[in-house]
């Protein structure tokens, strides 16, 4: 597919509402193609344009690329930023610098109406295929990239998707275009180069339809993987409450939708487990006998389940049960364990509780201590209310517990001793 117009790009802005365009400048040709357009899409549109180059510090030419976009945007009147990050050696190099370019990319994508664009084309999309492939990823991986994703505080566009190298090649030269070549990129070491320099070139000297026909079946998966997210998040609503997950209700979708709602809950908190991972949740943990206290660990969470409900909890260090804290009640008490605060309040609100300003002391996990919440008829050790609010035993240790003259009267987010007219101020919890 030829260059896209100036116009055809305006209308691209136009749809998304961007008022401000931020071009990922790195003086090749891609990017300098893409300078152009929107120096010329700016005389009729009026946005705000700005051009950055981040330096990874990786190639000793890289100042001079950054002198060569300077002076490009200093020819169109485009304001221009040079940015300098470190990239570590170890590791995968190239994720490394794209995780470190968007990184520094991200703060200038500062309203929702902005857009960040890059110079990606469809040769670029071919190569993510292949890579995608080469770690066997799913219909979201092997859809490639997206031609416009959420990104910051506004958007990431890759208006240039569909166009191939070779027009953008041509839309250079007509326009007279100068730009810098990365020597690097003849370095078959690194995964991409290798599919750029090797692969791809057999693949359409044998088939040269090869790179369209694959945008085609990319943009299948891509629409495939639409409705499959459309359908999660459908189930998501039934079967998610934050950190905990719904079995009854996860249990009436297919076995494969199920997989498909735990791997979306769980990304939420940037968690990506192994399918082996998933394998052994719902063996030990989902399928576990109701009697049961199953445990599974991914990354810094752990998985649990308490009757229906499935719960992710963060590995945490839990007080002992002799810990003792004296609290005056006259400011902010921090709890230990990353637990949160307590805090007193003058007036009642969502959560609070009623309390007697008076010196008390807190304790954690002494679940044999008896208890009567205020409107109730008997006293009952602890642990049996705990029951009764269905409490997961694990979460019950971390529960802050007020004594006053060694008399448990609040156990801090459930109840209460103390009536409301009995109250002086109200005793609120801040959960971490």
């Amino acid at each position: 597919m030829a260059v896209i117009s100036a116009t055809e790009l305006t209308a691209q802005l136009n749809a998304c509402g961007v008022t401000k365009v931020v071009l990922a400048l790195s003086g090749g040709l891609d990017s300098m193609v893409l300078l152009e357009l929107l120096h010329q899409a700016r005389q009729v549109a009026g946005f705000a344009l700005q051009a950055v180059y981040v330096n990874h510090g990786l190639n000793p030419d890289a100042d001079r690329w950054a002198g060569h976009c300077a002076s490009a945007c200093a020819l169109r009147n485009i304001e221009f930023f040079s940015l300098q990050i470190n990239i570590a050696g170890s590791g995968n190099l190239e994720a490394a610098a794209r995780e470190g370019r968007y990184q520094a990319l991200a703060p200038f994508i500062d309203t929702a109406t902005t857009a960040l664009l890059t110079g990606h084309h469809a040769d670029d999309q071919l190569e993510t295929l292949f890579l995608a492939l080469k770690r066997g990823a799913g219909a979201s991986g092997l859809s490639g990239m997206a031609r416009q994703r959420p990104f910051a505080n506004g958007y990431l566009l890759r208006p240039l998707l569909d166009c191939s190298r070779q027009h953008i090649l041509a839309f250079a030269r007509q326009y007279q275009l100068s730009w810098v070549d990365d020597s690097s990129n003849q370095n078959n070491h690194f995964d991409r180069n290798y599919i750029r320099n090797v692969i791809a070139p057999l693949l359409t000297g044998r088939w040269p339809a090869f790179t369209e026909t694959t945008r085609r079946s990319m943009q299948h998966l891509a629409q495939q993987q639409q409705l499959l997210d459309h359908y999660t998040e459908q189930a998501m609503i039934r079967c998610v409450e934050g950190r905990r997950l719904h079995l009854a209700a996860l249990q009436q979708y297919l076995p494969l939708q199920q997989d498909l709602v735990i791997r979306r809950w769980l990304a939420q908190f940037q968690l990506n487990p192994s399918s082996q991972w998933l394998q052994t949740a719902k063996q030990q943990v989902i399928a576990a006998s109701p009697d049961a206290q199953p445990l599974l660990v991914l990354g810094q969470y752990q998985l649990r389940r308490y009757q229906q409900w499935l719960y992710l909890e963060q590995l945490r260090e839990f007080p002992a049960t002799c810990c003792r804290l004296l609290w005056d009640m006259q400011g902010c008490m921090a709890l230990p364990a990353g637990l949160g605060a307590l805090a007193v309040y003058n007036t009642a609100g969502p959560g609070r509780l009623a309390m007697v300003r008076s010196e008390v002391v807190v304790v954690f996990g002494q679940l044999s201590l008896p208890f009567k919440p205020a409107g109730q008829a008997q006293h009952k050790p602890l642990k049996q209310w705990f029951k009764l609010w269905q409490l997961p035993p694990w979460q019950r240790g971390q529960v802050p517990l007020l004594l006053a003259d060694d008399r448990l009267v609040v156990v801090a987010g459930y109840a209460t001793a103390f009536s409301t007219t009995q109250a002086d101020c109200w005793l609120g919890w801040s959960q971490s």
